[in-house]
């Protein structure tokens, strides 16, 4: 370090020179042309370094797309274990209400006929419609299509009497004006027939 002195220092008095060593432990900017230098001292910047890596470490977190967002694979689990805990309870109402035919049927198959519902439910030519209500109102399955194969049955002599649709609607309804005794009159599609046809058949129905 150079130091400058001006001016007299007196008389017996002398000017002394002091070696001073200076430890510079992290510089940021070195500007050896420089006349002003300004050392800011405090936990300021370790702070700031601090608070970006922790926001950092909050962003890496989040930007985990199993966690952000709606629709990850968590949640569509969640969400297929809702709509089949939904269906089991649907299922469960179709049950009780083609029970309500029970009586109708012959004394032979009676035993056998909530078993061929149980099947009838799980036909690939049945599950993925007699959930979907459509336009149907005040019920939580396809009506319709339940009808419709209630009709069919009865090509497999499941009915101990002369079929007629009013009889079913009374029982299924308590009603005999309910619309669902016209459905009770027509038949499903042939390619349900036929699978109701095949799986009845492995019944011996």
């Amino acid at each position: 370090m150079d130091i400058k002195i001006e001016g007299n220092p007196g008389t017996g008095n002398t000017f002394q020179t002091i070696s001073q060593e200076i430890h510079i432990g992290t510089v940021q900017n070195y500007l050896p042309n420089a006349t002003t230098v300004i050392n800011n001292y405090g936990m300021s910047g370790e702070k700031s370094t601090e608070k970006k890596s922790q926001k950092g470490a909050k962003d890496s977190a989040t930007d985990d797309s199993e966690l952000s967002s709606p629709n990850n694979r968590q949640f569509e689990r969640l969400q297929e274990s809702e709509e089949e805990i939904n269906r089991s309870r649907i299922r469960a109402e179709i049950l009780d209400y083609v029970s309500r035919v029970r009586p109708f049927v012959r004394l032979d198959k009676r035993d056998r006929y909530m078993q061929m519902w149980e099947g009838i439910l799980d036909l690939d030519a049945v599950r993925p419609f007699v959930y979907k209500t459509g336009k149907q109102k005040r019920t939580s399955f396809n009506r319709k299509l339940i009808a419709n194969i209630l009709h069919h049955l009865d090509t497999h002599h499941i009915y101990k009497a002369p079929y007629k649709a009013s009889d079913l609607a009374l029982a299924l309804e308590d009603d005999y004006e309910m619309s669902v005794r016209g459905e009770l009159g027509k038949y499903p599609s042939e390619y349900v027939c036929a699978e109701i046809d095949d799986y009845l058949e492995t019944l011996g129905l």
